[in-house]
């Protein structure tokens, strides 16, 4: 084995282009592959994130149109829910007791946005109204003082947890800003908050490049029962829940379903919904994988292309070579013997492709993973995979050239000119 490895290795050196040629269709295929399978992996981790970022494990609870018997919506008219059109506090109580699995409940309210100033400094800010659960639904991570507490709710005091980033353009660092008024200027009034506490801005994965600390528009959080006082509307359109660790998502989101649209039934106009992230990001994934599989298995065929140009060079070579094989066999080699020198070198031939393939396709595959903007993917299955597959070609389209040389006559082959 060692020596007829030996002699394949020799083989490809002595005929250097033709042995990059016939490796041509092999090197494509392979790198071909892993490149597809790399990006595909590093999309479906982008998207992975992107979902991330919303919550998981969140299940979104709301109102909207009631579709018309065709199943569709009118988009030419633009309705508004009427207050008892909305969920009401006492229907998310009730909730609460009907479905105990709920961890934790987030409630907002839009309150505006204005520009928060101090002297010439100002910074954009979107105020929505909140309560303590809202901050474990949307990851909002804290930097220094406190998040908006039931009793803030309670009260509907006048205080807000702004972003660092309208600290560091109002007061230099969160330290400064800790404990001071702010004004809030929005189209209709101007409101005074109590800075209780700074949350770490992190800008999504979705957004483009971020403006700077004052022009760039973040959250300002404030009780949501200080937001209701300034809308019309008491109830809520929309909010969020978090089950218990342990509870099966979709067949918690599923009952709640049922209960959101018995609340609706004799509702002509709105309808209630219920749907997690987890199963659309499962239906994401799914259609991603059999995307890149998809594209994978038609980059396969310069596989098979490769291993055609695998058999017609051995095919060659051992007409090249019947002489030779004709004073082997004179000497005592066996027909087993001439079959695994021929299927050692179609193998060393479609391996060797097959490595330089894979640094190929990993480079590629690394390239597109920055262009994506997703940390670089590949799982050890897909790189010994490959190199096995290639080895597979190697002997699939080796042997058929390989025992055609082991079922030479002796004294054809020595006769051969």
């Amino acid at each position: 084995m060692v020596e007829n490895l030996r002699l394949s290795l020799e083989s490809l050196r002595a005929n250097k282009m033709r042995s990059f040629l016939t490796m041509l269709g092999i090197i494509i295929g392979i790198s071909s592959v892993i490149a597809v399978i790399s990006v595909g992996n590093a999309m479906t981790a982008s998207v992975n994130n992107q979902f991330a970022e919303f919550g998981i494990n969140n299940v979104s609870l709301g109102v909207q149109m009631r579709a018309n018997e065709s199943g569709g919506f009118d988009m030419t008219v633009t309705k508004t829910p009427k207050d008892t059109d909305r969920i009401s506090n006492e229907q998310i109580e009730t909730m609460r007791q009907r479905f105990p699995e709920i961890e934790t409940l987030a409630l907002s309210e839009d309150a505006g946005r204005g520009k928060a100033k101090i002297g010439r400094k100002y910074s954009n800010v979107s105020l929505t109204g909140v309560n303590t659960g809202y901050a474990k639904a949307n990851k909002v991570k804290m930097a220094l003082g406190r998040y908006i507490s039931d009793a803030d709710v309670r009260s509907a005091r006048s205080v807000v947890v702004v972003s660092d980033r309208t600290a560091a353009a109002l007061y230099g660092s969160n330290e400064s800003a800790l404990g001071q008024n702010i004004s809030v200027y929005t189209d209709k009034a101007i409101k005074q908050f109590a800075i209780i506490g700074i949350y770490k801005y992190t800008q999504s994965s979705a957004m483009g490049v971020a403006a700077s600390d004052r022009d760039l528009e973040t959250s300002g959080y404030i009780p949501v029962s200080s937001a209701k006082k300034d809308s019309p509307y008491k109830n809520f359109t929309s909010l969020t829940v978090i089950p218990k660790q342990g509870t099966e998502l979709n067949d918690f989101t599923n009952r709640i379903s049922a209960y959101l649209n018995k609340l609706y039934e004799r509702n002509k106009e709105w309808e209630a919904y219920a749907y997690n992230m987890k199963s659309e990001l499962e239906s994401t994934n799914s259609m991603m994988k059999t995307l890149s599989m998809a594209i994978a298995a038609i980059a396969g065929i310069a596989l098979i292309v490769g291993g055609i140009g695998v058999m017609n060079i051995m095919l060659v070579s051992v007409t090249e070579r019947t002489h030779e094989i004709g004073v082997r066999k004179a000497l005592g080699a066996k027909d087993a013997h001439i079959r695994m020198q021929f299927v050692a070198e179609a193998v060393a031939l479609s391996a060797t492709g097959g490595v330089i393939g894979i640094v190929l396709g990993v480079g590629l595959g690394m390239i597109g993973a920055r262009i994506v903007g997703a940390p670089f993917e590949l799982s050890a299955y897909v790189v010994s995979g490959t190199v096995l597959f290639s080895m597979f070609i190697g002997v699939f389209f080796g042997y058929y050239p390989a025992n055609k040389a082991a079922r030479l006559n002796p004294i054809d082959a020595l006769r051969y000119e």
